[in-house]
């Protein structure tokens, strides 16, 4: 039986949609939980990686490995990288890059890729079931929370095309690249990447979280 994996950093950006899964059942392997079941008669798996490039890379691989996965989604919440991307709004990924990885170290070594990308179908269903402000483009993630002005910066010096900034997007895409699995990634925008998004995040992240979890459920039943 084949799967749509659905993946996140954290619980909270997943809750609501285990919420509206039926069938469910709980799978614990190597401590981690997966959730089987159904959203709009499609076969899912969802889980929830935890925080940072590693742990969203290792648990990636587990769920390919351990289940029948024909394509991911990753939802999640984010920091904003453009003056035109706002608090709620959504962010769904063409392209990704690590910003902590040397370039030549990317694209010198396995798996000879400085850019990832996402698949194209998955990308246009996650826009076209996305109402309000959306845009598409570059993802960049670290291993870092960016909330400094400074940083913030220097950041979008290197990379002036970067919508939005995160901790896994590019380690789960990276991952799926590697096992040619097609993956779509949507982020909504929890803060704003700069001395205010310790505050922000609290206000936003459950909003965001939700909002992008509702577009995922969403385009399920378009897939």
């Amino acid at each position: 039986m084949k799967y749509i994996g659905i993946i996140s950093a954290m619980w909270l950006e997943i809750e609501n949609i285990h919420s509206k899964m039926e069938e469910v059942e709980e799978i614990i392997y190597l401590g981690i939980k997966f959730y089987k079941g159904k959203i709009n008669d499609k076969n899912v798996i969802l889980t929830s990686c935890g925080i940072g490039k590693v742990n969203s890379a290792i648990l990636t691989q587990i769920m390919i490995d351990k289940f029948d996965i024909w394509c991911i989604i990753h939802t999640g919440i984010a920091g904003s990288m453009d003056n035109n991307v706002k608090h709620t709004d959504v962010v769904v990924a063409d392209r990704l890059t690590y910003y902590d990885v040397r370039k030549e170290q990317m694209k010198n070594c396995f798996p000879y890729q400085e850019i990832f990308y996402t698949d194209e179908k998955l990308t246009r269903l996650l826009l076209d079931n996305t109402e309000g402000n959306k845009k598409k483009g570059l993802i960049i993630t670290g291993d870092d929370f960016i909330c400094d002005d400074n940083k913030k910066e220097k950041l979008k010096e290197k990379y002036k095309d970067a919508l939005c900034v995160d901790m896994e997007s590019c380690a789960i895409v990276n991952t799926a690249f590697i096992n040619n699995i097609p993956i779509g990634v949507i982020r909504c925008i929890s803060d704003l990447a700069n001395s205010s998004s310790n505050l922000d995040y609290k206000k936003f992240e459950k909003i965001a979280a939700n909002k992008a979890s509702d577009i995922v459920i969403k385009t399920i039943s378009k897939i």
